[in-house]
């Protein structure tokens, strides 16, 4: 075999998965269309695939982190990590809620649609605050309530605590790293296993979106879809690609966009930035990225990482004023960047964390009531942008944390030496 036919069948084979996930997808889009609402019969499809994968969530996320802290000595090297990880992610919603307030400026506000009369009646519900937020955020009342990828960073937290006490308690705690290094292979295997199912899982799942949503909900919001969606897609490959190109150059752009095709379908067919956590951590795998910093990385993005539900608030927030004759003026931009950042991150972990965020639009702009169902169903024709955006950011924010630790080359480094099942790019010398 000569290289120049192994590497066309490397190249193949790292496109199959991807192309067969897609074709899929698109199969089970054209069927939803066709079929409309009864397409609903291929949701428990769907569903149980979905489930599967949410179950494996906790314990991948527990022993990913607890043995990856347990086996660095330099603890203090945990802490900087996340206080690094916690400020690109800062900074990166920052600059995404800006993005969409400078194309509402050049593009104007769509104010065309209506009040839906099916949720003309409802209720906006007792207020959050940002006290309730913050608790709900980062702690739960009982531990058996860690236990659920409604509470990942509450868990993530304990996790890191648990890593740290059993690095610091040195040889005697050996016993407990091998178990936890055993456990996250298992873990890794369970999920490779299940993603073969992938394409009939989300496939089905495709299909009951839109059959359920359809053609005419689309028409509804288009003007403000056309524009969300741009931004979206803009952000996703100038954006992530730049932030590719600060991590590793030209390499990581190319490879970043080789590798993120999966979990970028899966976090449109879910909308869910847990689901899409194996796939995020295997990407990095592939690119290089040590165990160490992904698996807190990308656990942490799942719930703090919100650069495309900021993109969807900031938004919200200048269709819901300007819908209700109070456009956005003056200290007003700078209120709805705070605050779409602030609620990007604080309600992303808690249940009806999208209703919680519209619920503080409506209170902070001193909205009417009216507007809380017109945002409730705006943002939820957003969501699979947002998590788009929300999911597949964690990884590039995990190469920006690798090159921050490893220097510019960290991806020649084979920072992870050699994993059971995974194969990294290759790189250029």
């Amino acid at each position: 075999m000569t290289a120049a036919n192994g590497k066309s069948r490397s190249t193949l084979a790292n496109y199959r998965d991807p192309i067969i996930l897609i074709t899929f997808c698109v199969l089970g889009a054209i069927l939803g269309l066709q079929l409309g609402p009864k397409a609903a019969f291929l949701k428990p499809i769907g569903q149980i695939f979905l489930n599967l994968l949410f179950c494996l969530i906790v314990p991948l996320i527990f022993f990913s982190i607890a043995g990856s802290i347990a086996n660095t000595k330099d603890t203090g090297k945990v802490g900087k990590m996340i206080g690094y990880t916690l400020i690109i992610f800062i900074i990166t919603a920052t600059i995404s809620g800006g993005l969409i307030l400078l194309v509402t400026h050049f593009t104007g506000v769509p104010t065309s649609f209506s009040v839906p009369t099916a949720a003309a009646g409802a209720a906006a519900g007792k207020p959050v605050t940002i006290a309730d937020q913050i608790v709900n955020t980062l702690t739960v009342g009982d531990l058996p309530l860690l236990i659920s990828r409604f509470h990942v960073l509450p868990l993530i937290i304990l996790t890191i605590f648990f890593g740290i006490c059993v690095s610091m308690i040195g040889e005697a705690a050996k016993p407990v790293v091998d178990w936890m290094n055993a456990m996250s292979l298992v873990c890794y295997k369970m999920v490779a296993v299940l993603m073969k199912a992938a394409p009939i899982g989300l496939g089905a799942y495709f299909a009951d979106l839109t059959g359920t949503y359809g053609v005419d909900l689309l028409k509804t919001y288009g003007s403000a879809m056309a524009v969300f969606y741009t931004v979206v897609f803009v952000y996703f490959f100038v954006f992530l690609g730049f932030y590719a190109w600060l991590a590793a150059g030209s390499w990581g752009v190319r490879n970043y966009f080789k590798v993120i095709l999966a979990p970028a379908l899966t976090a449109l067919g879910t909308r869910s930035s847990a689901a899409t956590i194996p796939l995020q951590m295997e990407a990095c795998d592939k690119l290089g990225v040590p165990r160490e910093i992904s698996s807190v990385v990308v656990s942490m993005g799942a719930t703090c990482h919100m650069d495309g539900a900021c993109i969807a608030v900031v938004y919200s927030e200048v269709l819901a004023t300007a819908l209700f004759g109070h456009p956005l003026a003056g200290f007003d931009f700078i209120l709805a960047r705070f605050l779409g950042v602030c609620a990007s991150v604080a309600t992303s972990s808690v249940p009806g964390g999208g209703a919680a965020g519209e619920t503080m639009i409506v209170s902070v702009f001193h909205l009417p009531e009216s507007a809380f169902p017109i945002l409730l169903m705006v943002i939820e024709l957003f969501d699979p942008g947002c998590t788009l955006l929300n999911s597949c950011g964690d990884t590039v924010v995990s190469m920006m944390i690798s090159r921050i630790f490893y220097g510019k080359d960290w991806y020649k480094k084979n920072l992870n030496g050699n994993l059971p099942g995974k194969e990294a790019l290759v790189h250029e010398n």
